[in-house]
C-alpha cells in the first residue's frame, strides 16, 4: 500500500515546540519508552551505487534495501525494500531472526533473493533517535529524528551501542516526517506548520556523502 511521506529539516526550537503540540493530540508509538527509540539501519547498494545515484540525480522513482533494528535488540530485525516516487512510498518488509541474518546470503526470502540478484552489498549504516506519534484509528504518523549519525557498513553496528559514529546534521537540526495514506487531516497540517519548505531528504544519501 502506498503512503504519502513528507520530510522537513527543522531546528531544535521548532522540534521542541512541535513535539509539545503533538503530545497534546497524538499517541506515542508503542516502541521504546514514551515513543522514543533508537533506529539503526544498514543500507545496501550495488557496486555502481545505483541507489545513491538515483537519489542524487533526482529521479522520481528510487529503491533502497536495508536491515533495521530498534534499540540495538535482536528481538525485531527487519529486512526492507523501500520504493519512493515523489512523496509516495511503498515498503515491503520481512521479519528475520539473528540466525537468518548471519546466513543472509542463503536466506530463501523474496527480499534476500532480490538483493542477491542485484549484487547488493552493505554500503553504510545509519543511526538516529526517533520520537514517534500516531493518531489512533488511522495510518497517520508523525516522527522526529534527532542525532543522525553515520557508521561503518558492518552488521554488528545493528546491535552495538558503543559504536558512536559520526554526526551528520548541523547542531540541533531535526528531521520531521509526516506519513499518511489518502489524506492529511487539517488539524495535523496546522499542528505541523513550519517556516520551511518540504525537502526530499534521504538519510541514506546524507550519510553516504559524509562517509566518503
Amino acid at each position: 500500500m502506498q503512503r504519502h511521506e513528507e520530510k522537513y529539516i527543522i531546528d531544535y526550537a521548532w522540534y521542541a515546540r512541535l513535539k509539545a503540540r503533538a503530545e497534546q493530540v497524538l499517541t506515542p508509538d508503542s516502541h521504546g519508552k514514551n515513543g522514543s527509540y533508537v533506529i539503526t539501519s544498514l543500507y545496501y547498494d550495488d557496486p555502481m551505487d545505483t541507489a545513491l545515484l538515483e537519489k542524487q540525480d533526482g529521479l522520481a522513482r528510487h529503491t533502497k534495501f536495508r536491515l533495521r533494528t530498534y534499540d540495538f535488540s535482536d528481538r525485531i530485525i527487519r529486512l526492507e525494500r523501500k520504493v519512493k516516487e515523489g512523496i509516495l512510498t511503498q515498503k515491503q518488509s520481512a521479519a528475520i531472526t539473528r540466525d537468518q541474518l548471519i546466513s543472509l546470503d542463503r536466506l530463501d526470502d523474496d527480499l534476500a533473493v532480490q538483493m542477491r540478484s542485484g549484487g547488493l552489498r552493505p554500503a553504510v549504516a545509519v543511526r538516529y533517535r526517533r520520537d514517534a506519534y500516531f493518531y489512533p484509528g488511522t495510518d497517520l504518523r508523525l516522527t522526529f529524528d534527532t542525532d543522525l549519525r553515520v557508521l561503518p557498513p558492518d552488521m554488528q553496528t545493528l546491535f552495538d551501542p558503543s559504536c558512536g559514529g559520526i554526526p551528520v546534521l548541523e547542531g540541533g537540526q531535526v528531521i520531521m516526517e509526516i506519513k499518511y495514506g489518502s489524506y492529511l487531516p487539517a488539524f495535523l497540517r496546522t499542528l505541523t506548520a513550519v517556516p520551511c519548505q518540504q525537502l526530499s531528504v534521504s538519510k541514506y544519501a546524507l550519510c553516504r556523502e559524509k562517509f566518503r
